[in-house]
């Protein structure tokens, strides 16, 4: 019997030596930790999009993203004016019209002279038509996400619709949207199944911006200092849950708004669209000037500061949304089961081309 008993302590005592250096779980138990990758091809999660979370079970210990698609703005020599926008116009796929609209903005800043109202208003409309189609093209994702094929079917087709949409066939669109959103205010399993996912809330925006500030209650808006959008009567819209149905929330009522703006706008030709790009490099004084410009992009604010000399653009730092959204995955996923983790990654809409490497 002594060695019976002595075999069994000896073994339960190399039990302890060799799990003593393994990292513990929540409940104190030594497991085995896994690095399992997510992407950068991962239904439900953008495409370049490199997401590996250290798993614990079912539970998510660590998290670390990155992309495959991320560009750098960083300038090898002087190039002109339009050559810049051409190259912001490139950046990222997802938004081709914000990022050299906010090139636009930075090269009149520096060179004193503003659009004319026309202009303005016709970059605005283009603007809210590109809010419309993120948001709805986001949909598509979070519906492959969370299983609602309906819901990914529609919202695809809508986002093609639009794409190719001048201002009439923008209003027409209106209705099918509407309906969509109504339907989805009575799809009870989905508030169900994202309601406390991926909550946010923050005292200070931290970084954040664009819905997944105002999901969280941060009154965080470019637009609002746009004088063309407050006198069309722009209010920033907010809640305060900061959870993944927030999020859902607030890009249905932005593209709600959205459609108001564009109507209230009063653009009545599509040919103003081809003019919203180009700066005028007449009777600029461009020696040794240097600009800023913030701009409301679908996921946050982006903001361009730029060099000007001789003509041409020297030197050009860009801040990009994704680019501080990112590091709000480890946080919202620390700890969490891991359908609850994508979900929250998710519905933080991250574009793998806005990503600053």
């Amino acid at each position: 019997m002594k060695s019976d008993r002595d075999h069994i302590e000896s073994s339960f005592m190399s039990m302890i030596d060799v799990t003593k250096d393994l990292p513990r779980s929540g409940d104190g138990l030594p497991m085995d930790w896994i690095d399992v990758p997510f992407g950068p091809l991962f239904p439900g999660l953008p495409g370049g999009l490199l997401l590996t979370f250290t798993l614990d079970g079912d539970t998510v210990a660590a998290a670390n993203a990155d992309t495959l698609a991320g560009n750098t703005l960083s300038l090898c020599h002087a190039i002109s004016f339009n050559d810049f926008i051409q190259r912001l116009a490139k950046l990222d796929p997802l938004t081709p019209t914000s990022y050299p609209l906010l090139a636009c903005l930075a090269i009149e800043d520096a060179t004193g002279i503003a659009a004319e109202t026309s202009t303005a208003k016709a970059r605005l409309v283009a603007l809210e038509k590109e809010r419309i189609i993120s948001h709805l093209s986001w949909l598509t994702l979070f519906a492959e996400q969370t299983g609602y094929d309906w819901l990914k079917d529609r919202a695809s087709s809508l986002q093609t619709a639009f794409m190719q949409a001048n201002i009439k066939q923008i209003i027409k669109l209106k209705k099918a949207v509407i309906d969509l959103h109504k339907r989805l205010q009575h799809t009870p399993l989905l508030k169900s199944c994202t309601r406390g996912i991926g909550q946010l809330l923050m005292d200070t925006d931290g970084g954040a911006s664009g819905p997944i500030a105002r999901a969280s209650g941060i009154r965080k808006d470019a637009r609002s200092s746009n004088k063309f959008y407050t006198e069309l009567g722009f209010t920033i819209l907010t809640s305060t849950a900061g959870d993944t149905y927030a999020r859902l929330q607030l890009r249905l009522d932005e593209i709600k708004q959205s459609f108001r703006l564009i109507e209230k706008a009063a653009i009545s030709s599509d040919s103003l669209f081809k003019k919203i790009m180009l700066v005028s490099e007449s009777n600029m004084d461009t020696n040794n000037a240097s600009g800023q410009a913030i701009i409301e992009t679908p996921r946050g604010q982006a903001r361009l500061q730029l060099t000007l000399e001789n003509g041409q653009v020297t030197s050009a730092q860009l801040e990009t949304p994704s680019t501080q959204h990112l590091t709000f995955i480890e946080p919202l996923t620390d700890q969490q089961e891991l359908g609850s983790a994508l979900l929250a990654v998710g519905s933080l809409d991250l574009s793998p081309w806005e990503i600053q490497q």
